[in-house]
Formats: structure tokens, C-alpha cells, sequence
């Protein structure tokens, strides 16, 4: 019979532990240990067989277990060795169906080894008291089954548990208000399923676990409201399938996480309202999917994240702020939300191919931060349908330097995909970024500067954008050139109309072909003054002299102009 408290209990190998392969060997001694009759001598092993670790246990058997049950005496398994415990063939002694719940009360198993032939059995058990305790427990390879289980009201703690190679199931298992505690725990290399299990109100503590190559499977399991942690945990190269999972209101925490290689899926997922973190997580060479999550309305911290190899989809999904600061993103990346109203990618180095063009040629991201990208790949992004324009303008955290620098990034892109009429609009926003900029800069100094920086602005603003938009828009400097030698026609014709005495369009032309208050005689001179023929039939006189030179050398700036625009266009 087992002793109500056994202190000292030996531990295992912190090596040993971490591995999700377990070596062993149990010899059954007939002699007494602490107050059991028999003694489970268990040697483990490295993957070149050599030992690393041996503990003694107390051998205790199954029916007396079941007694103790039948009793309803509390279950004290600490530093005991527990060979074939099966619920099932509880009910099958007494007859009970299935389904029947077997009540353990006060459970406690630190520290001790459940080995099996076929697996260890404690589906459909209801676990009574304050505490359930399996800390520092090693379940053998043969695996554990969970399935159905009710921890009732109090904590569950596994923390420091060792499984072994065998499938571990707790599948539709029901955790009550207590703290679930999976702290460091090393699952083995079989398969897990967590599939539709109830977490409870507690914390969820998964810490520092340790899974292996086996299948991990959360679907459809729900947590509450209290706060779920995965921080460090490492997972093997098998599939992580977290579909269609529903998280509370509490934190979540997937930080530091290694997915290791193998796909990922969150596809589906209820993040609920608690801030949820993958920051400095790592993924491997698989597929990552998002699609249609649910994020909630709190902020998402995907930042420093090391996205591996495979492709990694946010299709569909709905987030509020979305943080991706500082990743490397090396793999294709699908973010074609259904809804976002904030993407930060700033100070990203993109390596590979990021889709932002919505299916429905509506734009659903209404805020884009790329303050900082390094661009060695590609992005695909469209000016109309994205709203380029309002999702970098809408900023309100950003300054004028910064939206100009997230447009020359789009600028470059969109050059390099071909995009030209895209990178023009995105050229145009980038210099008037950067004007206003320099405005403000200006605006910090002495007087003398802010002078010189509103001349500067507003030099720019008029002759460079105004007139062409900063060389993009041959058809625009047409429209200026028009206009420009139409005013000065005017200006000719009012002026020798009605004051000769300032200036005279005269002519060298003889009597006969006079025509100097013609106005389309003016419109002529101008014409060939404008476009700088000089055919010396009609020139300026007084002061009309000075607007022949102002329109002669308007005129070349304008031609140079439309010809800059002209050829820009004709070359791509």
C-alpha cells in the first residue's frame, strides 16, 4: 500500500526528459520499497543504448487501485509503478457500460510511471478534489488515454510529465475552474489530440512543452476566459492542426514558439478578445495557414516572427491590428484579409512574393504600414483596387518623411512588376511626401529658413507637380503649354490694343500686310516666340520686349519638360 506522502522522490534525467523518444528497461524486484511490497527497477537509455538514468519505484497493481475506487478512498500514486491501469477493464469487471464515469478522488501520480502494454486507461474518469495531480509522471510508450475525462472544478497538473512514443488522447476531455498546468511537459513522438476538449475558466499553462513528430491536433477545443500560454513550446515536424479552436477573453501567448518544420493550421480559429502574441516564433518548411481566423478586436503581434519556406495564407481572415514588425518573410504570403483595419509590415525584408489584391476588387485592409521594408522580392498590390492612396495616408503615427519613404518602396515595387502607371501615382506621392517634409523641417529653424523653405515648396509644388506632375503626365505640361502661349496672345493684343504707349507687336512686313491690332496677328507672335522659331516678321517693341523673353523661355522649360515626360512614357 502506498504511503500518503513520499518525500525525495527521484527525478529524471533533465536530458532524458527533453527527448521525445524514451529508452527504457523495468525489472520487477520482490522486495519491498518505501511501503510497497515490490520494487520496479528502471533503467533508461540513450539512442546508442547506453544508460543514462536509473529509478526505483513502488509496484503497486491495478485491483488494488480499483479497490481503493470501490472505497472511495483518495488515489495517492506518487513514486509508484503502475502496470496496465485500465478504466475500461474496471467497467468490464463490473459490468458498466463504456460510458460510465469512474469517480477518483483526491488523484495525485507525481512522480510516478504508468506503463502499459496496449495504453493506460483513465477515458471517461471524474477526477475529485481540489487538485488532480500527474506532475513529474512518465507514461510509457505504449501512450495514455484521456478521452472523456472530467478534472472537475479543481487544477490539473502535469507539469514535468514524460510521455512516450504511444498516442496520447484527450479527446472531448472537459477541465473545470481549476489552472491547467502543462508546464514543461515532453509528449513523445505520438500522436496528440486535444480534439473538441473544454479548458475550463482557468489558466492554461503550456510552457516549455515539448512535442514530437507525431500528429498535434486541437480542433474544435475551447478555451475560456482565463489566459493560455504556448511560450517556448517546440513542436516536432509533424501537423500542428489547431482548426476551428475557440479561445476566450483571456491573453494569449504563442511567443518564442518553435512550429518547427511540418504544416500549421489555424484555419477558422476564434482568437476571442485577449491580446494575442506569436512574437519571435518560428516556423519551418510546411504550410501556415490563417484562413478565415477570426482575430478579435485586440491587437495581434506577429513581429520578429521567422516565417520559413512553405506558404503562409491570411485569407479571409478578420483582424483588427495586425503586427509583423521586423520578420524576415521568406516564404509566399497570402494577406488578402476579409477585413483589416490595420497590417504593420514595418522594417520586414520580404524574400519571396506578398498578395494584397482582394478577389473582389474591393479594398479591405484600411490601414498599411511599410515604413522600413527592405523589398528583395515582391509585392502585389494594386493603386486602385488596395486604395494605396488612403491606407498610407490615413497614418496617423507616421510622419511626411515616412509616408514618402513607404511610396518610393511601393514606387520601386511597382517598377519592377511592371506597373507603370501605378509607380507614376506612387512617384507623385512620394515628392509631395518629401516636399512637405522638407517644409517642415525648414519650419524648425530661423526665419531665414522657413523663408527659404516656403519658396522652395512652393516652387516645387507649382512648377514640378502642377505643371506635370513631376514628368509623369506628358498630357498635363500640353495642357499648361496651350494655356500658357493663349495668355500671352492676350497679353499682347490688350497691350498694343489699348496701351501702345507700353509696348507694340511691330512688324517688318510691308504696309500691305500691316495687321498690328490683329489678334491673330498676337496669337502668331506668340505662337512663334513660345516654341522660339523666330521668323523676324513680327517682334516686340517697349516694354513688351521683357514678356517676348519671359514667353521665349518659358516656352524651351516646357518643350524640355514635355519632352522629359514624353519620352519616360514612350520607354517603358
Amino acid at each position: 500500500m502506498a504511503v500518503s506522502k513520499i518525500l525525495n522522490l527521484p527525478m529524471l534525467d533533465a536530458s532524458l526528459h527533453d527527448s521525445p523518444v524514451l529508452r527504457y528497461e523495468v525489472e520487477i524486484i520482490d522486495k519491498p520499497f518505501r511501503n510497497f511490497l515490490q520494487t520496479a527497477k528502471v533503467v533508461f537509455y540513450d539512442e546508442n543504448r547506453k544508460k543514462i538514468d536509473e529509478i526505483k519505484y513502488g509496484c503497486i497493481e491495478p485491483q488494488e487501485i480499483f479497490a481503493w475506487i470501490d472505497e472511495g478512498k483518495e488515489i495517492n500514486l506518487s513514486g509508484a509503478y503502475v502496470k496496465n491501469f485500465s478504466l475500461t477493464d474496471f467497467r468490464v469487471e463490473k459490468g458498466w457500460d463504456d460510458s460510465v464515469f469512474i469517480k477518483l478522488n483526491q488523484f495525485n501520480a507525481k512522480k510516478a510511471f504508468f506503463d502499459a502494454d496496449v495504453k493506460s486507461d483513465f477515458s471517461f474518469a471524474e477526477f475529485l478534489g481540489s487538485k488532480t495531480i500527474f506532475e513529474s509522471a512518465i507514461f510509457g510508450n505504449a501512450g495514455a488515454d484521456f478521452n472523456n475525462s472530467n478534472f472537475g472544478e479543481g487544477d490539473a497538473v502535469f507539469k514535468k510529465a514524460k510521455f512516450g512514443n504511444g498516442t496520447i488522447n484527450f479527446q472531448f476531455a472537459n477541465f473545470g475552474q481549476g489552472a491547467i498546468n502543462f508546464n514543461n511537459v515532453c509528449f513523445g513522438n505520438g500522436n496528440v489530440s486535444f480534439v473538441s476538449t473544454g479548458f475550463g475558466e482557468g489558466d492554461v499553462d503550456f510552457k516549455n512543452t515539448i512535442w514530437g513528430d507525431g500528429t498535434v491536433d486541437f480542433k474544435f477545443a475551447k478555451f475560456s476566459d482565463g489566459a493560455i500560454s504556448f511560450e517556448r513550446a517546440r513542436f516536432g515536424k509533424g501537423k500542428k492542426d489547431f482548426k476551428n479552436l475557440e479561445f476566450g477573453g483571456g491573453k494569449i501567448d504563442f511567443r518564442r514558439v518553435d512550429f518547427n518544420d511540418g504544416d500549421v493550421s489555424f484555419n477558422g480559429v476564434e482568437f476571442g478578445t485577449g491580446k494575442v502574441s506569436f512574437k519571435s516564433a518560428v516556423f519551418g518548411h510546411g504550410e501556415v495557414t490563417f484562413e478565415e481566423t477570426d482575430f478579435g478586436n485586440g491587437e495581434v503581434l506577429f513581429d520578429q516572427v521567422y516565417f520559413g519556406s512553405g506558404k503562409v495564407s491570411f485569407k479571409n481572415a478578420v483582424g483588427e491590428v495586425m503586427s509583423f514588425r521586423e520578420c524576415p518573410l521568406n516564404a509566399f504570403i497570402d494577406f488578402r484579409f476579409s477585413k483589416c483595419k490595420k497590417l504593420d509590415l514595418s522594417n520586414t525584408i520580404v524574400r519571396d512574393i506578398i498578395d494584397l489584391i482582394p478577389q473582389d476588387d474591393k479594398a479591405h485592409i484600411a490601414e498599411l504600414i511599410l515604413v522600413g521594408m527592405r523589398i528583395l522580392g515582391r509585392i502585389f498590390i494594386d493603386w486602385r483596387i488596395n486604395n494605396v492612396f488612403g491606407i498610407i495616408y490615413i497614418q496617423s503615427d507616421t510622419t511626411p518623411w515616412q509616408k514618402a519613404e513607404q511610396f518610393r518602396i511601393l514606387k520601386e515595387n511597382f517598377r519592377n512588376n511592371g506597373q507603370y502607371d501605378d509607380e507614376d501615382l506612387s512617384y507623385i506621392e512620394f515628392k509631395r511626401c518629401q516636399a512637405k517634409a522638407q517644409l517642415l523641417d525648414a519650419y524648425q529653424g530661423s526665419l531665414k529658413s522657413k523663408v527659404y523653405g516656403y519658396l522652395r515648396f512652393s516652387f516645387q509644388r507649382f512648377i514640378f507637380d502642377s505643371i506635370g506632375h513631376y514628368a509623369t503626365n506628358p498630357t498635363r505640361v500640353i495642357y499648361h503649354m496651350g494655356f500658357t502661349f493663349s495668355l500671352f496672345s492676350l497679353l499682347y493684343y490688350f497691350i498694343t490694343e489699348y496701351f501702345p504707349a507700353f509696348g507694340t507687336v511691330a512688324t517688318t512686313l510691308p504696309a500691305e500686310y500691316f495687321h498690328l491690332h490683329d489678334f491673330w496677328n498676337c496669337f502668331y507672335y506668340s505662337a512663334i516666340t513660345f516654341f522660339t522659331v523666330g521668323y523676324g516678321d513680327y517682334f516686340a517693341e517697349g516694354y513688351l520686349k521683357f514678356f517676348a523673353a519671359l514667353e521665349g523661355f518659358t516656352g524651351v522649360f516646357l518643350m524640355s519638360y514635355f519632352t522629359v515626360a514624353f519620352v519616360r512614357k514612350i520607354l517603358r
